[in-house]
């Protein structure tokens, strides 16, 4: 660990410090007609030889400007503003001349200047149009064949993470549209994903204000750091678009397509994809999600949240998943238009098919008891979803409109696990083993839809909103269980066997609304308050039939009454708040408080008898905000917030879930809610003109009654599981990242780590099957650096290296504290080649230490193409790839739980071989086309 973090720190130092001897250049734009200095121009530095960007900057409202770390060598100095002609300048840095003075360098007028003396135009690769930082998306050369994601790749300050999730100046980018419209939904991949480099124009970067800020004109605090992608004028009158498919070694295929037709306002496009190679072509993020729709529901005042837990058969399907072997396909129309003059009108609907398949070895070292748990499954998973958006919104006049949302899902889904496993005492004595077959069906749907009508006054700051969340689902499903246990004494010897063969039936609908009204009125001074009143009101039933297998007439006919039971529940609050807001150049802060009273209810129906659950909850949950910018791109932020956590149905529910023979799961309907207090610090300090960012995230979080697990295991290793309420349960987590360039190795170098403590608490039973209390401390640090260069115009490297290390303590069995050490290094090129050839190739390397034995283990993983450009106007595209070069792709992991850690292994796809080909369908084909003359070589 230590010497990880040595050579991190040696090679940002040594970086840090050949970057700063280097030149410098400074100057005045100035408008010798009227006198006076030209603010806001644009100052892009290129080198003279090729054009290619170094660096760029803005001038100040005094017209003054400077660039530092400037190599030597030759340079062109280029001056743009929208109102004046180009102005530029040659120039050389050497050992002799590192610092240079250009005075006052002359603008002319363009509405003044007469034609002869007008500069050829050129558009800088980077500019500022008020708070967007706008890119040239033709100054930044990529393959042929690049999506938008490759694009972004390219941009300075902008970075792609392996997963494909995009980041803007340092912060994760929540949007992206296409010319000011969603594009399938509001997922950013889809976009960066699918859409064509060749088709963008200008790629612009900006924080989008919530509809509340648009409608006050007052920032809330809750913008989304947005990408907007704005098309060349060529592509909105045609149709454009590539088609790609590819078939492999060992029955491996994939296939791919985007057709796009805009024009005006008109925006329509399908897109499709299939393949078995685990190439992630869309999100699947849309899962039905019945806990989602409560989620839904607490937007606007309520503060409640529900989260989806570890243990939810769903949480597996929400995001990427490049584990184990998946067969994916999907597909969807977009289409947006303006209906009319008034009415902004955005529709599409997608379909997905997920077909995971995983084949895993865990093992698991309880604490109390020091049990040994191993387990083999494979699981064949099926996911097929339907998903259906529209909205319209409709601008009644300039100071009023209404936004409808409907949204529809439809999910269908298999999930088959096969297992065996085994338990045993600390000292290698076997307490039990056996095998398990689980196959569920489940169906539903969801209809939500969100109406939001907005009324602006003529006193600016005088709002008023109201907001309508509708929620309608229901879910079917039918399981089957098998399984036989064998459980041994204490000496080893049998004891005997517990089968279990149960087929179940199961359904759950909900239906709920949520209603919030907003008055918002100008007091003093750049300052408002805000009145709110919400109401929401939520019924959920659920019911479950669970029959025994008769060996008399083969049926599944006896009911089994313990494992049978109908629920019906329903939750609501009242809640109304004030909240002071002020706003200046230089700070803004707000403070306010919530009255709420919620209720739950509930009803069971279990063996014969019924059960009521009824609660009444009565919170004031404060929250204020201060915020302060140093400058326009640098600034500090404190939050604080409080919130409340309602039990979920099945943690209400007092009928054990054995589907997992040997973890049975209870529901506890003492329980009461968990109450947040949440403290974030964000601070962010962004040069966009020098490609300099430093940002630090902090969030303190105080947890009372926090929902925890009760862990009793009996002598045979049975684990029955209850939640319970406990205090004393706090974390602490932040992240600090600092990115600049780096001049002379023409890129960019970041460095970053994440920091983490969490002292949690649980409840476990001793050998005399009392409770006592686990203390369970865990801090975890990991930090990474990563170095992107483009040493030339036709070649880019990539360079990273991280580590991450974890330390859990425990008060129970402190013999058992667990402290692991992973570290990943990567590299990846990019290189194009004479004749239309080129080539590219990752590498990383997984070290996993300090893991249970048989888990720890060395993985280089190492991928290869080449590709050829062929036909006219190099249209289309042949490609040759190989995954996993040297065959050695497996999946290692381990997590800590209350109870016990957890040593994964899981088999992952491997060595394969794939010839593929790309056809453009337009007739400019794959080349990136030019945009203005400039080039772009570092980051």
């Amino acid at each position: 660990m230590r010497q990880s973090c040595l050579i991190l720190l040696f090679i940002s130092f040594s970086i840090i410090t050949t970057a700063q001897k280097n030149g410098t250049i400074k100057g005045i734009a100035y408008d010798t007609l009227v006198k006076q200095p030209v603010s806001s121009a644009t100052i892009t530095l290129m080198q003279r030889k090729d054009s290619s960007l170094v660096s760029f900057t803005m001038t100040d409202n005094n017209g003054r400007f400077e660039l530092t770390g400037i190599q030597n060598g030759e340079y062109r100095l280029l001056i743009t503003h929208v109102n004046y002609h180009n102005s530029d300048r040659i120039f050389k840095i050497d050992d002799e001349h590192k610092d240079i003075d250009f005075g006052n360098v002359i603008m002319n007028d363009r509405s003044k200047v007469l034609g002869e003396v007008i500069v050829t135009s050129e558009t800088p690769p980077v500019t500022l149009v008020g708070d967007t930082i706008q890119y040239n998306a033709g100054s930044f050369k990529t393959q042929p064949n690049a999506n938008v994601e490759d694009l972004l790749k390219k941009l300075p300050g902008v970075k792609v993470e392996k997963d494909g999730t995009v980041k803007a100046q340092g912060e994760k980018v929540q949007k992206v549209l296409v010319d000011g419209k969603e594009f399938f939904s509001n997922d950013p991949k889809i976009a960066t994903k699918n859409l064509p480099a060749d088709a963008i124009d200008k790629v612009q970067v900006y924080d989008k204000l919530s509809d509340q800020a648009q409608l006050t004109g007052f920032d809330d605090g809750n913008s989304e750091k947005t990408i907007n992608l704005k098309l060349k004028k060529e592509k909105k009158k045609g149709m454009f678009g590539k088609i790609n498919a590819g078939e492999g070694t060992d029955g491996r295929y994939q296939g791919k397509f985007n057709v796009n037709s805009f024009k005006g306002a008109r925006q329509m496009s399908a897109i499709g994809m299939g393949n078995n190679t685990n190439a992630e072509g869309f999100s699947f993020m849309d899962v039905l999600n019945f806990t989602g729709a409560l989620n839904q529901l607490k937007t606007g005042g309520g503060n409640i949240n529900i989260n989806v837990g570890p243990d939810d058969p769903l949480a597996g399907l929400l995001g990427a998943n490049n584990t184990g072997i998946n067969t994916t396909s999907g597909g969807g129309i977009n289409y947006n238009n303006i209906i009319g003059t008034k009415t902004d009108f955005q529709s599409n609907y997608f379909y997905s098919r997920y077909d995971p398949s995983r084949q895993s070895s865990i093992q698991r070292q309880y604490f109390s008891p020091a049990n040994l748990y191993k387990q083999n499954s494979y699981s064949d998973n099926l996911n097929n979803n339907h998903r259906l958006n529209f909205m319209a919104d409709y601008q009644i006049d300039s100071f009023t409109s209404l936004k409808i949302s409907p949204s529809f899902s439809h999910q269908k889904t298999r999930n088959k696990t096969l297992s065996d496993y085994t338990t045993s005492s600390d000292h290698g004595i076997k307490i039990n083993d056996g095998t398990s077959n689980n196959l569920s069906n489940n169906e539903g749907y969801n209809l939500n839809t969100n109406i939001l009508f907005r009324k602006k006054f003529h006193r600016k700051g005088r709002t008023f909103s109201l907001n309508l969340l509708t929620s309608l689902n229901s879910n079917d499903g039918d399981g089957l269980l098998h399984s036989i246990t064998n459980f041994y004494d204490q000496a080893g010897s049998f004891l005997n066997r517990d089968s279990i063969s149960q087929k179940n039936n199961n359904g759950s609908d909900l239906q709920g609304y949520n209603v919030r009204a907003v008055y918002t009125e100008p007091v003093f001074k750049r300052s408002l308050l805000e009145f709110s009143l919400g109401k929401s009101d939520t019924k959920n039933s659920s019911s479950k039939k669970t029959y025994d297998y008769n060996q008399s007439n083969g049926k599944f006919d006896l009911l089994n009454n313990v494992l049978t039971n109908d629920f019906e529940n329903s939750y609501g609050y009242n809640n109304g708040g004030l909240r002071f807001r002020k706003q200046t150049k230089k700070y803004n802060y707000a403070a306010g408080l919530s009255w709420q009273q919620s209720e739950l209810q509930g009803k069971i129906l279990n063996n014969g008898k019924d059960s009521i659950i009824s609660k009444s909850f009565t919170n004031l949950l404060p929250a204020a905000r201060f915020q302060y910018y140093f400058s326009k791109f640098k600034n500090i932020l404190l939050n604080y917030t409080t919130s409340t956590n309602q039990p979920s149905v099945t943690q209400l529910q007092p009928v054990p879930d054995n589907s997992n023979p040997l973890y049975v799961k209870l529901g506890n309907p003492n329980l009461k809610q968990e109450f947040v207090h949440t403290i974030r610090l964000n601070a962010s300090l962004i040069d966009p003109f020098k490609n300099r960012n430093f940002f630090a995230f902090f969030t303190m979080q105080e947890t009372q009654n926090k929902i925890a697990n009760y862990d009793r295991i009996n002598a045979l290793g049975v684990d029955s599981v209850l939640p319970v309420n406990v205090n004393g349960v706090y974390n602490i987590n932040g992240n600090i990242s600092w990115g600049f360039p780096v001049h002379f190795l023409k890129g960019s170098l970041d460095i970053s780590s994440d920091l983490s403590y969490y002292k949690d608490k649980q409840l476990i039973s001793d050998t005399a099957n009392k409770a006592e209390m686990n203390k369970i401390n865990t801090m975890t640090f990991g930090p990474n650096l990563r170095l992107d260069m483009s040493p030339g115009e036709k070649l880019n490297l990539s360079l990273s290296a991280g580590v991450s290390y974890s330390n859990s303590d425990y008060s129970i069995q402190t013999t058992k504290n667990s402290k692991y050490l992973n570290q990943e290094y990567s590299g990846e090129i990019d290189w194009q080649l004479p004749k239309g050839f080129y080539f590219a190739t990752d590498f990383n390397y997984m070290i996993n230490g300090q893991h249970a034995e048989g888990f720890n283990a060395k993985v280089p993983l190492w991928n290869a193409s080449i590709s050829k450009q062929i036909l006219h106007f190099n249209r289309a595209e042949i490609k040759f790839s190989v995954n996993d070069i040297l065959n050695q792709n497996i999946g290692i992991s381990r997590s800590t739980n209350q109870n016990y850690i957890e040593d994964s292994r899981v088999k992952n796809l491997r060595r394969f071989f794939l010839l593929s080909f790309t056809y453009s369908l337009s007739k400019t084909g794959l080349n990136n086309e030019s945009g203005g003359g400039m080039k772009f070589i570092m980051r």
